[in-house]
């Protein structure tokens, strides 16, 4: 497994996926989903998270009533993933690391 967006989205139970860089925001998610149209709170999210200093890793998991949020922190580089409650968090961990490494590696 080479850790590409791809990858990440063939993991069962995955809806989408957000990346943000400074002012950069990405969001790929289906057009009705009910963060499709969050981006300010999503770069608030990034803002808080990303000026933390005692921050005890670089993955935040976020349990909702019906999804999770993964959110995976790397220097100014922040990915959000969006998945079901069923979902393998183990794999989906794993894959986002890889997937922010190789995003991290293109941004130098």
């Amino acid at each position: 497994m080479k850790g590409t967006i791809k990858d990440l989205l063939k993991v069962s139970g995955v809806h989408g996926y957000a990346i943000v860089r400074e002012k950069n925001v990405q969001i790929k998610l289906p057009s009705k989903h009910k963060f499709s149209g969050a981006k300010n709170n999503i770069k608030m999210l990034y803002d808080s998270l990303v000026s933390a200093r005692n921050r005890p890793g670089n993955v935040v998991e976020i349990f909702l009533e019906d999804m999770v949020l993964t959110i995976f922190i790397s220097g100014l580089t922040m990915m959000m993933v969006m998945s079901s409650t069923r979902v393998n968090l183990a794999l989906l961990r794993m894959t986002g690391k890889l997937v922010l490494a190789n995003i991290a590696k293109e941004t130098r």
